[in-house]
């Protein structure tokens, strides 16, 4: 019987890159997480004062601008808490004995 196809020692992997940059690639930094954050919070501030302009306007319907609304003020409610437990966390860290 022949034998198969041996691999070089370590992790076996399906996919063609390396690990360590897909591991990169799934978890970014926290800062970069935020930035995103903040950047699509920013966007969604933006569409909703679009859209009230276009219900003023009648190019939209009342239920989108208030849907937009409604969007853009719960991400910049979730924001504001992963701000303050940011915030809480970091305060915690400062109180610590060294």
């Amino acid at each position: 019987m022949d034998e198969i196809n041996t691999t070089a020692p370590g992790k076996l992997s399906l996919y063609r890159e390396p690990v360590a940059d897909r591991v990169a690639k799934r978890n970014p930094e926290f800062m970069e997480r935020l930035e995103s954050a903040v950047l699509e919070v920013n966007n969604n501030q933006h569409v909703a004062d679009d859209s009230v302009e276009a219900v003023i306007e009648g190019k939209l319907g009342i239920h989108e601008g208030m849907m937009a609304l409604g969007r853009a003020s719960t991400s910049l409610k979730v924001l504001a808490q992963v701000r303050n437990k940011a915030m809480n966390a970091y305060n915690e860290v400062m109180r610590m004995q060294v």
